[in-house]
């Protein structure tokens, strides 16, 4: 295969900047593009890129008629974070027998929060000769295949604890809305009750697929509710200078337990005032095994080439529904 032709469905900011990524690597080509939004649809695709230029993909909006004339081997999905609401997407490619890698947080290890749904899509994709893989930085990399891939010199593993501090202020300004960047507690309290506010997605799939990985059978796997962060000094951001006891940010808390003890523990921080960014995994075993990354993955740029990575992997996979565990770690691509 000389190069793997693939379509961008969802060109909202992840999906331009796969594009865009895309662009610069001799392994792949963009032949088509999908989005529902009347104001990309008819538009060039790089016509809305960081570097604009012509070429000749025009964004459509009949994902069906598409996929029916133009040839690709695979589809970079980068709409939605929820399984529901990405499910007849991501099987409308896999019927057109594409194989399909998707940022979509719940896809990445399904088997628990929708295990119909995961089962719908495997079978699907194995009546159709394809593959479909849930990724991203995290969950995909971060906070799952890489401890899992840490594990790899251990002789036992009793516990893992994952810590992701991020200043959110660096972030693209949806990402410090969404973690609640200005609100005041009381107005961070409402988001948290009436769902507007999420915290991070992705973690319970995280959770139960190190758990899968390493054979462990959980009594139980929780996310606590999003915890505000708040600062006694004023804090600048781009959504303007945060007032002492406002919010800055968020924490969010998962444990998998087994016996009554928590033997996998996931915190994810991101806040305007963190001074030390950092990924940090620490494995309690034998031996014990401590990695910081330091200065921590930038968020995007991670998960723009853990997506473009895995597409090889995926591709050659056996056909059916996979998440990062099941597949060769991902490495960079040409």
């Amino acid at each position: 295969m000389d190069k793997i032709n693939l379509i961008i469905y969802g060109c909202g900011v992840m999906g331009r900047k796969a594009a865009q990524a895309l662009l610069d690597k001799k392994s792949f080509k963009v032949v088509g593009a999908v989005d529902i939004d009347p104001e990309l649809v008819g538009k060039d695709l790089g016509e809305i890129l960081d570097k604009p230029e012509k070429l000749g993909v025009v964004i459509e909006k009949d994902a069906e008629a598409l996929f029916s004339k133009v040839k690709a081997h695979a589809v970079v999905h980068t709409t939605t974070s929820h399984l529901k609401s990405v499910f007849s997407q991501v099987a409308q490619c896999l019927k057109a027998g594409l194989n399909v890698i998707s940022t979509c947080e719940e896809l990445s290890y399904p088997w628990k929060r929708n295990p119909e749904l995961a089962r719908e899509l495997d079978s699907l994709a194995k009546e159709q000769g394809v593959t479909v893989v849930g990724t991203g930085i995290n969950p995909g990399y971060l906070m799952d295949t890489l401890p899992l891939v840490l594990t790899g010199p251990c002789l036992k593993v009793k516990s893992i604890k994952v810590t992701r501090m991020m200043n959110s202020a660096k972030r693209r300004v949806p990402f410090q809305v969404k973690v609640g960047t200005g609100l005041t507690q009381e107005e961070f309290k409402q988001k948290i009750e009436d769902k507007v506010i999420t915290g991070h997605v992705g973690l319970l799939e995280s959770i139960n697929m190190i758990a899968d990985g390493l054979g462990w059978e959980l009594d139980e796997a929780v996310e606590l509710p999003p915890q505000p962060v708040i600062d006694e000094l004023e804090i600048k951001t781009a959504l303007g200078t945060i007032k002492p006891g406002d919010v800055i940010g968020l924490t969010s808390i998962a444990y998998g337990k087994k016996e009554g003890k928590e033997i996998i523990t996931l915190e994810f921080c991101a806040n305007a005032a963190v001074d030390e960014e950092y990924d940090e995994i620490i494995i309690q075993g034998e031996p014990n095994i401590h990695q910081k990354i330091v200065g921590g993955v930038h968020g995007d740029i991670g998960t723009v080439a853990v997506t473009i990575n895995t597409i090889p992997r995926t591709i050659e996979a056996p056909a059916g529904l996979k998440v990062m565990k099941d597949l060769p770690p991902p490495k960079a691509t040409l």
